[in-house]
């Protein structure tokens, strides 16, 4: 190993790189998000339609594998 002593103005020059200072993040879908947060669309919660599919039943895709085997592998 090789170590090399380095005054304190080289050690600051390469700990600290310069950032950008008039940077703004601004994302596509904030102002419809603010909408949504002051009580315009009430959220519901999602209820199941379906029975939920146990691992040892047959997939409700219809492949005839058991769902372990089809898509409850991707989950």
């Amino acid at each position: 190993m090789n170590v090399r002593i380095r005054n304190e103005q080289d050690i600051e020059a390469v700990e600290a790189p310069h950032a950008p200072e008039n940077v703004q993040y601004h994302h596509a879908d904030y102002d419809e998000a603010g909408a949504a947060e002051d009580g315009e669309a009430e959220k519901k919660p999602l209820a199941r339609t379906d029975k939920k599919a146990g691992r040892n039943d047959p997939c409700p895709c219809g492949s005839g594998k058991k769902y372990k085997h089809c898509h409850g592998k991707l989950t």
